[in-house]
């Protein structure tokens, strides 16, 4: 093939190589890069010189001293002046300046290649009409912030989306605020909702009716843990209690989904902790026969053992609408769900004693999986409660075990403390028998997982979950003995004998609680966040405190620490001022009055 004829070195490249700043090979009729992006290739055989003409930019800079010599002189003139005539001295210098200016664009015509044209100048006044607005009476000015400094800029706000029934603009800034302020806070204790989910339809239009209850439920319990939204509150609690209700008013089979047990569930704990216990008592068990209609504790009832089997059984599929039925993070999420509903029906049980919702015979849910896996949508594989209650090998730690998951296990002992105690005590020798081995049994759970929460909090900060779940794992020991003491198996020798022996064997167990409970109660004071339910835990502590005054050294000083605790937390959670009144009536609580709606609610409960 005969080579392609080239032009010769001495002529300049085509316009498209220069445009494009690159190497022209010269090929005639076209270049190869021109060839290859499909472009005409043209070559200009007198290309114009660059650069301005020769003497220009000396010429600019004779004239820039020339008027910087003029501003310097005009100055001078006017400063001597100004003291004698200063109004007539600006209208002088105003027409010194236009004629010197003139000049110099004159002179410009022969010494410069610019030309007048290149100015423009507005030798007549702009002709633009602008609007006038006759000024009202400043009565008219609506001022929705009385107390302020500024009453005519306080009603300038910034555009909200959309408009709350009760009066409250949620704007994007505080819709993305409201959406942080859950994640940061309430997360750590409600770990329900993956961040990257709930933001692809948080701010969409279209959003169901269920996930905007959701949503609302959220927004509300997020403000009541920041100063922030913290007049907003009862705003978006009356608003989202209108959703819940208008949702219940439709067709039964709307009610039914994740979303809507989640939001019940997230306002019942704002209910418990900011307004009336006997309105969490309703919406708890909204949010409980939800979970167990969706049969949420039986989830997992023939799961895979595997997580490659796992990921295959979640992978997304293709439902026979075309929507996508439920992958790994649907299911983790109703996991989720059940186990926040769970901890929170055994430790509010705890209080009054009442019968547990759910029956641990009937779970067949695994525990929810480390958090990383949750926020990266990487399925895990998790244990059911009961394999990992049975398993008490100290030397095997459960490093991978999350913080929700170690307060569901010591939940889980809790209920089973709270059900050893609700038994009917048939005073025989086999129950005799039968109540030593499940006294142990259940004391040998709580020594376990006290042991495992140590070596957890060995570490240099400490989570606030496993702080409270610290504590209610201590609690549990005082609430075992105190139940030993208090119920004696009998006025027979041999039952006799045997409430001696198990009361000398976990005496030193309690003891050693007393001791390690006012150290957690000293670490809650150090996190910024804490749990909802820890008043509750305090509460029990201070009954056992009461019961046995002057157990050793360690019991005195435990009920100053619980009441400076609930003292500490009173304007954040409206459990601890009721709690203080149960326990310390006589104390003076300064900032909080007394005879609350909360605190009748509570009246019943020691």
């Amino acid at each position: 093939m005969a080579a392609e004829p080239r032009r010769p070195q001495l002529r300049i490249a085509c316009e498209e190589c220069r445009r494009k700043r690159i190497r022209c090979d010269r090929g005639i009729p076209q270049c190869m890069p021109c060839a290859t992006a499909g472009k005409t290739c043209v070559v200009r055989e007198n290309c114009p010189r660059r650069g301005p003409k020769k003497g220009y930019l000396k010429t600019l800079q004779n004239k820039i001293e020339d008027l910087q010599t003029r501003l310097n002189e005009q100055k001078a003139s006017t400063t001597d002046t100004r003291a004698c005539s200063p109004a007539q001295d600006d209208v002088n210098s105003d027409n010194d300046i236009s004629s010197s200016m003139d000049l110099e664009i004159q002179s410009s015509d022969t010494a410069t290649p610019i030309t007048l044209s290149d100015y423009q100048l507005w030798t007549q006044p702009m002709d633009i009409q602008f609007p006038m607005m006759q000024p009202g009476s400043w009565d008219n000015v609506e001022n929705p912030f009385p107390g302020s400094d500024f009453p005519a800029l306080d009603h300038i706000q910034e555009p909200s989306p959309f408009v709350m029934g009760v009066g409250l603009h949620i704007t994007p800034m505080m819709h993305n605020d409201l959406d942080q302020l859950y994640f940061d806070r309430a997360y750590m204790f409600a770990p329900i909702l993956q961040a990257h989910r709930y933001r692809s339809w948080s701010k969409h239009p279209n959003k169901s009716k269920q996930q905007n209850c959701l949503q609302h439920a959220m927004w509300t319990l997020a403000s009541s843990l920041s100063s922030q939204f913290h007049l907003s509150v009862r705003q978006l609690y009356a608003e989202t209690r209108q959703l819940l209700h208008a949702i219940e008013s439709e067709e039964p089979s709307n009610q039914i989904s994740v979303e809507l047990a989640q939001a019940w569930l997230l306002l019942a704990i704002y209910e418990l902790t900011c307004e009336d216990y006997h309105r969490w008592m309703m919406s708890a068990g909204r949010a409980f026969r939800l979970i167990q209609m969706m049969r949420l504790y039986e989830l997992d009832v023939n799961q895979a053992s595997s997580t490659v089997q796992a990921q295959e059984q979640y992978s997304p599929q293709l439902g026979p609408m075309g929507q996508i039925q439920d992958d790994w993070i649907d299911v983790e999420t109703k996991r989720r769900t059940f186990w926040l509903a769970y901890t929170i029906d055994r430790f509010t049980s705890m209080v009054d004693g009442l019968h547990m919702f759910f029956d641990d015979r009937m779970i067949r849910t695994l525990l929810p999986a480390p958090e990383a896996s949750f926020a990266s949508g990487r399925p895990a594989e998790t244990g059911f409660l009961a394999d990992v209650v049975r398993d008490v090998d100290l030397e095997r730690p459960e490093d991978d075990l999350s913080s929700f998951t170690e307060t569901i296990i010591v939940a889980h002992i809790c209920g089973r403390v709270l059900e050893h105690k609700q038994r009917p005590l048939v005073r025989t020798r086999d129950t005799s028998v039968e109540f030593s081995r499940r006294h142990r049994c259940i004391n040998t759970l709580l020594a376990h997982r006290i042991t495992m929460l140590r070596m957890h909090a060995s570490v240099e900060h400490l989570d606030p979950v496993l702080t409270f779940t610290a504590l209610a794992a201590q609690i549990s020991v005082l609430t075992l003995y105190d139940f030993l003491e208090s119920e004696p198996l009998g006025t027979k020798a041999q039952a006799t004998q045997l409430t001696n022996a198990l009361h000398a064997e976990y005496q030193r167990q309690a003891l050693d609680a007393v001791a390690d409970i006012p150290r957690l109660v000293v670490s809650l004071d150090q996190h910024f966040q804490t749990h909802p339910l820890t008043p509750i835990l305090l509460l029990l502590g201070a009954r056992f405190a009461q019961s046995h005054p002057g157990l050793n050294d360690a019991s005195n000083k435990l009920m100053p620490c619980i009441v400076t605790a609930l003292q500490s937390s009173i304007d954040l959670n409206r459990l601890s001022h009721s709690f203080l009144q149960l326990i310390a009536p006589q104390n003076d609580l300064s900032g909080v009055s007394p005879g609350s709606n909360q605190e009748k609610n509570f009246t019943g409960l020691v």
